[in-house]
């Protein structure tokens, strides 16, 4: 790798698989297909056994450090790893904007001429203070918050966001002058719905052939909300409780204090499973998604679930609204009240129209040719590849 250069080199750092993870590995996968020689440089357990390697013109490499709070014996890993993979272009997927070492972004500016980021998520919003003042800590508490956003957006030659709110949402509180849009979209031709799948998974997690299954997808943050459906379905009245259970899919920092809320709530039919390989059979397992984020830019856990057939109650958080509507598989609950989500959820058992749509399949066609992983990618890459 150190006598060429490559097309691109990509760095990544997760410690999580999930939507984001799954849409970088079918952009792996186009990049090679287009024959770009590139690297693959990932730090973190996100992407252990989940990274192909039948690459041909794409190499990969697991690096042992991080991205953030960098010692000295990070800067020399990373600058041996920088070495070992010149290229005319990095691509940084996923640093959640201002989480990231200033120090290793100013590593990758060092070594490569152009850096463009992707990000799957929204911006942090700026401090709720109108500007600099004279209150103590909190002055200087927002100019270095306005400093380090300033620095993020000089070191980076250009932005790719998932959706139109996320570039909205980046103009309003970043410093970013060069950002594109390109939205996520999936392999719709992996992502159906199999009924003996959903079997097979309800059987070997001990979950009733006969519950209605809701299910929670996503990385166990609090941004994500998976609180409210917990608390949501104590407050169902008995006959509704009895119906259902809860699938909470993932991993994080959330996972003991959900595990104790259900605990404290004597909650029945609530299934914590970690991280699942076969996401297909999950959501196959299950009749309806919650999606109860407090935000998201454009949720793959909604693409994907809806192309199993799944229904969707979620917020007003994302494209959330706009699929559901095109799709007309669910409803958009423009709240955060536990209770609010206890009645929605059963008027939705109660109404239970999960089968037998009849304009389902000709919405379906539209929302595949709108979603297609290849489009989508083609669009993405031409994008990171441009030079401007």
């Amino acid at each position: 790798m150190e006598s060429e250069t490559l097309d691109l080199a990509i760095f990544v750092q997760s410690d999580s698989f999930g939507g984001t993870e799954r849409h970088t590995v079918e952009l792996l996968n186009h990049i090679d297909e287009k024959g770009l020689k590139s690297a693959f440089l990932y730090c973190g357990e996100g992407f252990n056994g989940r990274v192909p390697e039948n690459f041909s013109s794409l190499k990969s490499l697991k690096v042992v450090s991080k991205v953030r709070k960098l010692t000295i014996k990070d800067i020399m890993i990373w600058r041996k790893v920088f070495k070992g993979s010149n290229a005319k272009k990095a691509l940084l997927i996923k640093p959640s904007y201002f989480s990231l070492d200033l120090k290793f972004l100013f590593l990758l500016r060092l070594h490569y001429k152009d850096l463009v980021v992707i990000e799957h998520s929204l911006p942090a919003k700026r401090l709720h203070l109108p500007k600099i003042g004279f209150i103590p800590k909190f002055g200087w508490w927002r100019l270095k918050d306005e400093t380090f956003r300033f620095l993020f957006a000089k070191l980076i030659d250009k932005v790719i966001v998932v959706s139109e709110i996320a570039k909205t949402e980046s103009i309003n509180h970043t410093y970013y002058k060069d950002i594109n849009v390109c939205g996520n979209g999936i392999n719709t031709k992996a992502w159906v719905r199999d009924k003996n799948k959903g079997a097979d998974f309800r059987s070997e997690n001990g979950i009733d052939k006969d519950l209605y299954i809701f299910g929670c997808v996503g990385n166990l943050f609090k941004v994500k909300s998976f609180d409210i459906a917990i608390q949501a379905l104590s407050l169902l009245s008995e006959k509704y409780r009895r119906q259902c259970g809860l699938c909470v899919v993932g991993v994080g920092l959330e996972y003991e204090n959900l595990k104790a809320l259900v605990e404290d709530l004597n909650l029945e039919n609530v299934f914590f499973l970690g991280k699942k390989s076969d996401m297909v059979a999950a959501y196959s397992a299950m009749q309806t998604l919650l999606i109860t984020s407090i935000s998201e830019s454009a949720s793959l856990a909604l693409l994907e679930a809806t192309a199993c057939d799944c229904n969707i109650l979620s917020s007003d958080v994302g494209i959330c609204k706009e699929v559901i509507s095109e799709m007309q598989n669910g409803i958009v609950i423009d709240s955060h009240d536990p209770k609010v989500w206890a009645n929605k959820i059963e008027a939705h058992l109660e109404q239970n129209k999960n089968d037998g749509d009849p304009l389902r399949f000709s919405r379906k066609s539209k929302f595949e040719e709108k979603y297609d992983i290849k489009k989508r990618m083609s669009s993405l890459l031409e994008t990171i590849m441009m030079n401007d």
